[in-house]
């Protein structure tokens, strides 16, 4: 071994390389604060191997970008986990960028003579949050593209930006250039630009050697330690833990999502990610003519306050204490931030419409993902839907359906949620309760039935009685428990007096719908076709006739599409 050390040292002089990493002096000795950097460069490192490895699959094309995605993402082995600890480890970089700020400027690490080293730090931030934006649009898919939409509008409402944002775009509107420019930005010129300010600062580091701690000097030469082993054993504890805590969070969330491809003609709820929240949230404050003060006076305010600390800060020591002015600007500013960030999650979780379309954009990225199992189409993009048997009838129930009723989480309140229809979920929540606005809440009309309280009728009731309503529904059920729906039919006649409304014999009209297969093809054709004839709605309709609106050939698709949501739902 001691050969080969002297023949590579020969060559290459590794052990002067050696000296130089580990002999470094830490005045005061080795402290986990100085990890920070540390495990930021680990983290930079570690996100540029995995960058490697995902564009190995990625192809940056608007009709062949998210297929590739998803083909990593849900097929190849692993994918799923490196695409997932690459998005993870985004967000735990510009986590330690803000730790790795605070803790020197807490030190006080930006004073003579290192302002290089604090201005070359400060500078690094923006290919960090460069990587942030220009990655999210990657993926091609409804998420990225409409946050990408939202980031780049802001860019053109600064003064200048909006030449800046056509530059970036490839054109005035988002497409397959914009696409391969942020691609190229994320792979080759910000990669050249942080590496090339790394080299930079970590230089300027071992030059001036870490900021000590504000002790006597005396003291600080009786603690010393050199970097290797004692500082080292900090920096890759640290690491460790980092490590740890992305694996953990990449194997909880089961890696990153992947929403349906970009369509350009949605209208798709976008957020930005949480390091971007707080602009989002000032941005509320701040529109029209006055948008220009939370794009750019703002921001551009706390950029000057944390590049002139070297300048600003006039204290006789490093001390805390002593440079109270600075600290409560770095206070002022990080809870303005966390402030922000709690405000806008509290404003969308408290937002019932934003709520619902989450849901809604959820489960359309899981369909798509199930449909590009059988493999996308040339077009590429959305059109992974076209694999879908139903995607007619989708689109039919989209345009004439969807403003009154939900399916699949996506449509409207004022008509019964469709999802599922008819299934044993479905039946007991509407006897429970008819006036929720997933039923009849919505509607002006059907307000006749009362709600069914679990006093009014038990569990032990409630369960006979749906059975015996599912049993009576029609074609394309699941297995049926013949014993639990003939108790069902007697409380359906006797103890609940359900009859007095309803009849379940065909043809037969009452105050209510008759019941006799209730969630049939050709019981849901007739209510599409007139909802008003006598043994269906009646004079208490309030959905339109679309016998004269669509062709028999499209009502027939959309009663086979709500018939699906029932189809075999459910055991006994």
């Amino acid at each position: 071994m001691k050969a080969l050390v002297d023949w590579l040292d020969d060559r290459a002089s590794i052990r002067a390389v050696w000296s130089w990493f580990a002999d470094q002096e830490l005045p005061g000795g080795a402290r986990l604060r100085y990890s920070f950097g540390s495990v930021l460069v680990f983290l930079v490192v570690q996100q540029a191997v995995l960058g490697i490895l995902l564009a190995s699959y990625y192809s940056p094309s608007a009709t062949d970008a998210w297929a590739s995605v998803e083909y990593l993402n849900d097929q190849v082995t692993a994918g799923w986990f490196l695409r997932g600890l690459h998005h993870h480890g985004s967000s735990a970089v510009v986590v330690m960028t803000v730790l790795h700020v605070l803790q020197t400027a807490l030190a006080g690490a930006y004073r003579k003579p290192r302002e290089l080293n604090w201005l070359s730090g400060l500078v690094m931030a923006a290919p960090v949050l460069g990587f942030a934006l220009t990655g999210y649009l990657l993926p091609w898919d409804q998420k990225g593209y409409w946050a990408t939409q939202v980031a780049t509008s802001i860019l053109g409402s600064m003064p200048g930006g909006a030449p800046l944002r056509v530059l970036l775009q490839g054109g005035t509107e988002c497409g397959n250039l914009t696409l391969t420019r942020f691609f190229t930005l994320h792979v080759f010129v910000l990669p050249i630009a942080l590496f090339s300010l790394l080299a930079v600062h970590i230089a300027l580091v071992k030059k001036h050697g870490v900021t000590p701690p504000e002790l006597p000097k005396a003291e600080l030469e009786q603690k010393k330690q050199r970097y290797f082993p004692s500082q080292l054993f900090w920096d890759v504890l640290l690491m460790a833990l980092t490590s740890c805590v992305l694996v953990l969070l990449t194997f909880s969330t089961h890696g990153a999502t992947l929403y349906a491809p970009a369509q350009p003609a949605s209208n798709f709820q976008a957020r930005p990610e949480w390091y971007f929240l707080p602009l989002f949230q000032l941005l509320k404050y701040f529109e029209g003519p006055t948008q220009f003060i939370g794009t750019a006076v703002i921001p551009g305010a706390l950029a000057a306050f944390l590049a002139g600390l070297p300048w600003i800060d006039r204290a006789q020591s490093r001390k805390m204490g002593e440079r109270m002015p600075v600290v409560a600007g770095l206070a002022l500013i990080m809870s303005g931030i966390i402030v922000l960030i709690t405000m806008a999650l509290h404003d969308d979780a408290k937002d019932l419409k934003y709520q619902k379309a989450v849901i809604a954009q959820v489960h359309e990225g899981t369909r798509s993902r199930e449909l590009a199992k059988a493999g996308v189409l040339p077009q590429g993009g959305d059109a992974v839907f076209e694999n879908d048997p139903q995607v007619a009838a989708r689109r039919l129930f989209k345009d004439s359906c969807e403003n009154c009723h939900t399916l699949e989480a996506s449509g409207g309140e004022e008509a019964p949620n469709l999802t599922q229809f008819k299934d044993r979920e479905w039946l007991s929540a509407v006897i429970r309760n008819p006036h929720d606005k997933r039923f009849f809440g919505g509607t002006k009309t059907h307000k006749e039935m009362e709600p069914y309280a679990a006093k009014d009728l038990p569990d032990a009731k409630l369960k006979p009685l749906v059975e015996y309503l599912y049993s009576i529904q029609g074609d394309g059920l699941g297995p049926v428990d013949a014993a639990l729906a003939a108790q069902g039919q007697k409380l359906f006649a006797d103890d609940v007096d359900c009859n007095t409304c309803h009849e379940v014999k065909p043809g037969e009209t009452s105050d209510g719908p008759n019941l006799f297969h209730a969630a049939s093809k050709d019981w849901i054709v007739r209510v599409i076709r007139d909802s008003s004839a006598p043994d269906l709605f009646g004079k208490v309709a309030s959905m339109p006739s679309f016998k004269k609106k669509l062709s028999d050939d499209d009502i027939q698709k959309l009663a086979e599409l709500i018939t699906s949501q029932t189809t075999n739902k459910g055991g006994t």
